[in-house]
Formats: C-alpha cells, structure tokens, sequence
C-alpha cells in the first residue's frame, strides 16, 4: 500500500525508479509529450521574433554611434528592461535554482549583493561614464590612461567575457536537451549561432529592443507559474505576489531543514559557510557588477545623465523582482522536490538535474501550455545576456583595439569590424563551452570576479582619484587578471598555497584575496611613480563629475588612496589566512525527515 500511495503521490513528478535498495539512484527528469511540443512552438516563436527585431534594426544602423551605442537613444523603463534582461542571465534564470538547491539561505546574501552592485553603479560609475560620453568602459580606460591600458582592458574583458558566456551557451544547451530530445552539443550550437546571427545583424539597436522584449518575456514566464506553483504547495493568498509568497511555508521548512534559515551552514547544513563568505560576496559579486562591461555598456545608450540614473533605478526593480521570485520558486524545489526525493525515495538530485529545477516544478504544479513558459523565459535570458556579452566583444575588439590601430578609418570600416568581431566572439564561444563546467553558475560567479579584480578597481579610482596614472592601471589590470586567472585553472591553489580551503563557493572567498590585490597595486604603483601629470586628462575628471571649473586639488587626497589600500592590504592577509570555521567538521543537530503526510496536505 505504501509503495501504491508513494507512486500516486509523485506521478506528476517523473523519476527514474524508486530507491529500493541501500544504494541512492538518482533522479532523472522527462518532459511530457505535450510540454515539449509547446516548448518547441514557444521557442520558434521567439527565435523568428528575434531575428526580426534584429533584421529590422539593421535599417537604422547608418553610422558607427548607431551600431555600437544605439544612437543614444534608449530612455528610462526601456533601458532599464534592456539593463535587466542583460544582466539576469539563463544562469541565473535556471542556476539560481540549482544554486539554492545547495547553499540555501547562502543565496539571500549573494542576491543582495547583486542588487548592491546597482545601487554602487548609480552612486559610483554610472553618471561619470555616462558624461564621459564613449562606447565601452575599456574606452574610457583607454582615455584615461593610455593605449597600452586599453588594450589590456580589452584582453581582460575577453577572458570574463568568456567565462560568463560558457555558463550561457551550457544552459542554452541544457534548454533545448530538454525540448528537442538532442544531444547537448548539437542544442548549444544551434542556439548560440540563432543569438550570434541576430546580434551581428541588428548592432546595439538590435539587441536593445530585443533585450527589452526579452525582459518582459522573462518575467511573465517565471512570475505566472511560480504563483501557480505556491499556491498548489499550500502557500496561500500571498502567492500572488511571488517575491514574499513564499512566508507560509517557512515554518514547514523550519521543521523539514532546521539549518537551512542558517547564515553559518550550507549544504543541508553539512557544510559551514564561514564570515569570509558573507565579505567575499560583496567583493567578487558586488564588485564584480560594477566591473561588468556589458552592464556598464548600457549606460552609454541613454540620452542623458538623467536618464542613465533612471535607468539603473528601473534595472534594479526588475532585477530584485526575478531575483526574488527565483528565490520562492527554488524555495519551493527544496522543500517539496529534492528533500522529498532524498529522504523519503533515497533518490539523489545531480548538478545537471538540479540546474532544470524551475522546469520540474513547472510540469509538476501547472497547467502544461503555463509549464512551458519557463522555456520561452529562459532561453530570453540566455539569448539576452549572450547578446550583451558578444557586442562587448565586438565593440572592444572592433571598435576600441581597432581604432588604436587605424585611428584614421572611417565609421563604415569600423561598423565592417563591428560585425566581424561580433560573430568570431560567438564562433569561439560555442567552441569553448564543448566541456561546461557541472553546474551552470560556476563559470558566471567566477566571471564577477574576473570583473571585480580587474575592471572595478580602475574603473572606481579612474574616476575618484586623479592620482591614479598609466602604470598604476596596467599594473592593477595585469595583476587582478593574472591572480583570478590563474586561481581559476589552479581551483584555488596560488604556488602551492589554497586560499580555497572548502565550501562550495570557494572562488568568492578567493575575490577578497584578488580585488584586493589589485586595488592595492594600483595605488602603490601610482603613488610610486609620481601619480598622473597630464592637465587635460585631470580637467576631465572634474567634468565627468559635473564640474565647471577646475580645481587640481579636487579628487587629488592621497589620504584617501593610502587609507584604502591599507585596508586592501588588511583583507589580502585575513584571506589568506587558514579559516577556523574548516578546521574540523561542525556538529549538526539530527535533521528530521519530511513525513510522507506533511507533503500529502500540499498536494
């Protein structure tokens, strides 16, 4: 009777085969016929309306401020629906499911501090950049300190670049496995050529309007079938509002997991999630947004200063509002998805079952034709992001790194590169994301870092510094991006030496040792070297900043610079230290089981 009831009870949840034995199997999801047949329509639907866009666009594309930077043209709510889609990425779509699936309350923090990274662009970056008046933030490097400085900016954005967009193509790839039945390779090229076509096409026209659509398309397919889903787990009248629709079930999971409201443990609370995680997050990830190129790439889209600021205000509403309704869905896989099959079916969840969560609850708890919709939400995402990440591609390879080198060409032969540079960026990333890493935030979180080490550290001392000069920058470039680099292939081990001692985040902890670093070494070396001298690059710190008259000692404290990189220097030795938390494993309290009647009055 009891294997009767358990097999009616979680019909709607298709698995492999029940655990009979000691031995866990391991879950396995199937979409229905039906679903598939949707997702299929959905996604056709999409991608000939992206290619339309992007074809229409084209028409508007007659010089080289159209293609790289839209005319100048996006406003308020577009720009910021374009700055949100941009930035929320099939990773996050999928992954961040997977991810709360693992860290739990953990992933609190890390969603507050993408958000964070907004509100530091609007103080910090956003209104100077956008004075400045360019294409890229490797321009204003450029501007800034020379032309061996932007060129290393531009081989430092190839590297983060690259690392973000494995994590777009893989899930990409994982979209249209599910769909299609193909095999991973065979879904990730199709869609990375569809993303690569429409984008060389349409130039940042292009993927302005369609990131807009994207946006809207993104929160209509994740927003609709999480209330579903919250209400049919018992959730209540607040699943209407998905972002808090969750608050009803916090004591059953209280109850179910008691570590997982822990700030401290992670990992069904067998892992401790030390101080050292909660500082590096706002180090690699808050940081790292600031850094991001294809997000500040946005800024130099709006008419105005104005609007800049109104945009980044619209981007972070969208981006808390997808955020946090990830956070109830993923919420809601936990509770009812992956515990239930653990410990009443001994089934475990593997990284590449856990990243299709948000598409598992979909087909359990909604109707089918509101199941598919999260195909259609995440591949937008996917599309959107990769589309932001390959112009940066284009518009610093074809625009700044070859504007250095043929200074005199015309707006046609730059717009001719544009397309090109745009295209090879898609060609290589499709080819190096072949072998993805297991889960698909992996590569994303450690690209914010890459962002944070490198790019944030110049960019915020560029701006509010004038002492910062040449060889300061190079060195702060070449540093942050040698260090991320190299702990990425090395897993963490610098010359023998781990500063990733454990957890499953451990690149976030190493983001306190980088940055860090290379916040120091750009103020060291430029102290050392006497600072910057040219008159005409200091006034037009002043004039960024909103300033009519100029003042040398304006911005020019080197109290500021020496305090900051002590306390840089401070962070790079208490990282490297061994952590406490690591040193033996935490006694847990026994976890209770969910009880098969728990779950069957949510049913």
């Amino acid at each position: 009777m009891i294997r009767l009831f358990l097999t009616a009870l979680f019909s709607a949840l298709p698995f492999s085969a029940f655990a009979q034995q000691a031995a866990p199997q391991y879950y396995t999801f199937e979409p229905s016929a039906t679903f598939s047949t949707l997702g299929i329509s959905y996604t056709i639907a999409m991608m000939v309306a992206f290619l339309a866009v992007g074809w229409y666009a084209k028409s508007r594309v007659s010089t080289s401020d159209d293609y790289f930077a839209a005319g100048r043209s996006f406003g308020g709510i577009s720009n910021g629906l374009a700055m949100s889609s941009n930035y929320m990425s099939l990773a996050t779509f999928l992954g961040f499911t997977a991810l709360l699936w693992r860290l739990q309350y953990y992933l609190i923090a890390i969603t507050l501090s993408f958000l964070g990274g907004f509100v530091l662009i609007s103080i910090a970056m956003a209104p100077a950049l956008r004075r400045w008046g360019k294409y890229t933030s490797m321009q204003f490097i450029g501007e800034r300190f020379g032309h061996t400085a932007k060129i290393v900016a531009v081989l430092c954005m190839i590297f983060l670049a690259q690392l973000y967009l494995i994590g777009q193509m893989k899930g990409t790839g994982n979209v249209f496995q599910v769909m299609f039945h193909w095999d991973y390779t065979t879904g990730m090229v199709v869609g990375g050529l569809v993303v690569t076509a429409y984008v060389t096409i349409g130039g940042m026209y292009g993927m302005s309007y369609n990131q807009t659509l994207q946006a809207i398309i993104m929160g209509l397919a994740l927003i609709i079938p999480t209330a579903i889903i919250l209400w049919n787990i018992g959730a209540g009248p607040a699943s209407v509002f998905p972002p808090f629709g969750y608050g009803s079930l916090v004591p059953e999971m209280e109850k179910a997991l008691p570590s997982y409201f822990d700030p401290f443990l992670t990992v069904n609370g067998t892992v401790p999630m030390s101080l050292k995680f909660h500082i590096g997050i706002i180090l690699s990830i808050a940081f790292g947004t600031i850094g991001l190129p294809h997000i500040a790439m946005r800024y130099f889209t709006a008419p105005s200063i104005r609007n800049a600021k109104i945009s980044t205000l619209w981007g972070a509403f969208f981006v808390g509002l997808i955020f946090f309704t990830t956070f109830a869905v993923g919420f809601a896989a936990k509770l009812y998805t992956v515990q239930v099959l653990n410990q009443q079916m001994n089934l475990q969840v593997q990284p590449k079952e856990a990243d299709l969560l948000l598409v598992v609850m979909s087909q359990a708890f909604t109707p089918t034709w509101i199941a598919a919709l999260p195909i259609a939400g995440a591949l937008a995402a996917g599309f959107s992001t990769i589309a932001g990440l390959l112009m940066v591609i284009g518009t610093g390879i074809g625009h700044d790194i070859y504007s250095t080198i043929s200074p005199n060409a015309d707006d046609k032969k730059k717009v001719k590169m544009g397309y090109l540079f745009t295209a090879l960026g898609g060609l290589a990333t499709i080819v190096l994301a072949l072998d993805p890493p297991d889960f698909l935030l992996t590569s994303v979180i450690w690209a914010f870092v890459v962002a944070a080490s490198t790019f944030t550290p110049v960019l915020i001392l560029g701006i509010w510094w004038k002492g910062a000069n040449t060889l300061g920058a190079i060195a702060g470039l070449v540093v942050g991006g040698v260090l991320s680099g190299w702990l990425w292939f090395s897993k963490g081990v610098f010359f023998g030496f781990p500063l990733i001692q454990a957890g499953p985040v451990g690149n976030l902890v190493t983001g306190i040792f980088t940055v860090s670093a290379a916040w120091f070494t750009v103020v060291v070396v430029s102290l050392l070297t006497g600072g910057e001298k040219d008159e005409k690059v200091l006034r037009e710190i002043d004039r960024i900043h909103g300033w009519r008259n100029y003042d040398p000692k304006r911005y020019s404290s080197k109290t500021f610079a020496v305090v900051t990189a002590a306390i840089a220097l401070l962070l790079m030795i208490w990282s490297a230290m061994p952590d406490p938390a690591y040193k033996k494993k935490a006694e847990l309290p026994a976890q209770p089981t969910i009880t098969v009647a728990a779950v069957a009055q949510h049913q």
